[in-house]
């Protein structure tokens, strides 16, 4: 009822949303932890991605796909929320304070997308060649602007192809970082039960070039059949005018948003993320003549097969007690399944990225 402390049921409705939120890998890098009538968001240090993620970005912007459904969920029973960002600098795993108000008139349009959040879905599979209608593009670049942030629908041919020609350039690259190829022997393939990426959810090999990058590490993984993607797919770049962690959750806020509305026009959607990710290839997707000068993801859109749901941890496992003390990280590596890690450092933040 919204009176007083929340109660249980209300506090599962809003973590149990939460954590369908996609991230990198599938790793879940965040918990949450109640204060009163308060949520507070934190990274999980334990499962962030030091090879694939060194600075971080796509933890924050995962921790922000999080906010966006807690948002959504709290609309959904009624509530009016109020976000403050990174409000204690002593706290270094503190994202996000969420104030669960009182009921709200105005949550209708975060409340419709409540039933879609299960339903949202990365889909690596092959899209058709039906083009995405002008109306659907209107309501999903409406949803990022909802959020304060610019999505960018790519219909130039030669831009669609310099940028799948940078995604391969990303692709090649990562394949000789050994960093990062162990890093996804942790998360990606095989048989998953609470978190990373199952081999059922990395699509088929591409025959030539692909929208989506292959995640696959393990050798029978590499061997999985082939299939043929869309020869011009619907690409579309969420961008910032700034590039700091404030804005990168936002971001995150924003791609959920986008991501859920097209979810309800039964438009399906992947990341082709990997020029973005390099910060030697990022300023490549910027688009000089806009003032919305920092790419910070790269979409996919189409129609495609339905895809099974990637797993998740179960709720108890992402709530701080009120008197834990924050996440810190592992004394060594990451850990995803017990008794794996991946060893290494986190490197340096690059002021670029």
């Amino acid at each position: 009822m919204l009176v007083g402390e929340l109660d249980q049921t209300e506090r599962d409705t809003l973590v149990g949303a939460a954590v369908l939120a996609p991230s990198m890998h599938n790793a879940q890098p965040w918990c949450f932890r109640f204060r009163g009538r308060s949520v507070e968001i934190h990274r999980d240090p334990a499962r962030e991605l030091a090879a694939e993620d060194p600075e971080g970005r796509m933890t924050l912007i995962g921790a922000g796909t999080a906010l966006l459904n807690l948002r959504v969920a709290a609309a959904a029973i009624g509530a009016h929320t109020t976000t403050l960002l990174f409000p204690d600098p002593d706290r270094p795993t503190l994202v996000a304070l969420v104030s669960v108000g009182n009921p709200s008139e105005d949550a209708g349009q975060l409340a419709a997308l409540f039933p879609f959040l299960p339903r949202r879905r990365t889909n690596r599979q092959p899209f058709t060649e039906r083009a995405v209608p002008d109306e659907v593009r209107a309501d999903i670049s409406q949803a990022a602007a909802g959020e304060g942030i610019r999505l960018e629908w790519i219909d130039d041919r030669d831009r669609q192809r310099w940028l799948m020609e940078l995604a391969t350039d990303a692709d090649i690259a990562e394949a000789d970082d050994p960093r990062r190829l162990v890093e996804r022997q942790v998360w990606v393939g095989g048989q998953r039960t609470s978190s990373g990426v199952p081999s059922s959810a990395l699509g088929p090999r591409a025959e030539g070039s692909a929208p989506v990058r292959d995640l696959a590490v393990d050798p029978g993984d590499r061997l999985r059949p082939r299939g043929k993607f869309e020869d011009s797919p619907t690409m579309a770049v969420l961008s910032t005018t700034r590039d700091t962690p404030q804005d990168w959750v936002t971001a995150g806020q924003a791609l959920q948003r986008v991501l859920l509305t097209a979810t309800t026009h039964g438009v399906a959607a992947s990341l082709l993320n990997q020029p973005i990710e390099h910060t030697d290839l990022r300023w490549l997707v910027r688009d000089p003549r806009s003032g919305w000068t920092e790419p910070q993801i790269l979409l996919r859109f189409g129609y495609g097969p339905e895809v099974p749901p990637t797993p998740r941890r179960p709720v108890a496992e992402f709530i701080l007690a009120e008197r834990d003390p924050d996440p810190a990280p592992p004394e060594q590596g990451m850990a995803d399944e017990p008794g794996q890690t991946v060893p290494g450092p986190r490197a340096p933040q690059d002021p670029e990225e």
